[in-house]
């Protein structure tokens, strides 16, 4: 239905929420801006409550503190793991990889994975692997909650003496060393 340019008259509308919402939601400083310099009709003074629509849009998650960088002392004392699902299998049939990165060394380890639960067996030759190379035994592993974690992942660390830190759910900061690594890849890739 088509409106009459008379039945809509646009010098008539005064409220600065309305403004605020015609103008793309801009600022209530923007719009005191506009009405100083008289170009929006019959405004002289804008206040606008919390829009909630600019609430919802303009939202950011709050960055987390920048901690300064503490790298372990030795090899092997905490490693970083993360599996990241790639988007077309490769030739094998691999959908996945796993990533292992020490801390002291930032020396990176990945491996291609055709099903999650192949984690534990992965991380069992990367153990042998980085241990028999550093001469250290490792000691943590900072990993996300992942299921690929859970079961006999946990089982076998705790045979070994290994420690777990889980970071918190939907948090990739926290465990950011692997996060960023797996990015890089992907870019890569």
């Amino acid at each position: 239905a088509r409106l009459n340019r008379n039945e809509v008259n646009v010098a008539a509308d005064t409220t600065g929420e309305l403004w605020h919402k015609r103008l793309c939601h801009m600022s209530q400083k923007g719009i005191h801006m506009l009405a100083e310099k008289e170009l929006l009709p019959k405004i002289k003074k804008v206040h606008l409550d919390k829009c909630p629509d600019c609430l919802a849009g303009k939202q950011f998650r709050a960055a987390f503190r920048p901690r300064p960088p503490m790298r372990r002392k030795n090899a092997l004392e905490l490693v970083y793991t993360h599996v990241c699902q790639v988007e077309a299998k490769s030739h094998a049939g691999a959908q996945y990889f796993v990533t292992f990165i020490d801390d002291y060394r930032r020396k990176l380890w990945a491996s291609t994975l055709k099903t999650k639960d192949q984690v534990l067996s992965v991380f069992k030759e990367f153990q042998a692997r980085a241990e028999r190379e550093s001469g250290q035994k490792l000691t943590t592993v900072r990993k996300d909650n992942g299921g690929e974690y859970q079961g006999k992942f946990k089982e076998y660390c705790r045979s070994q003496g290994i420690q777990l830190e889980y970071t918190v759910p939907k948090s990739p900061e926290l465990n950011g060393m692997a996060e960023r690594m797996n990015q890089i890849m992907m870019e890569r890739v």
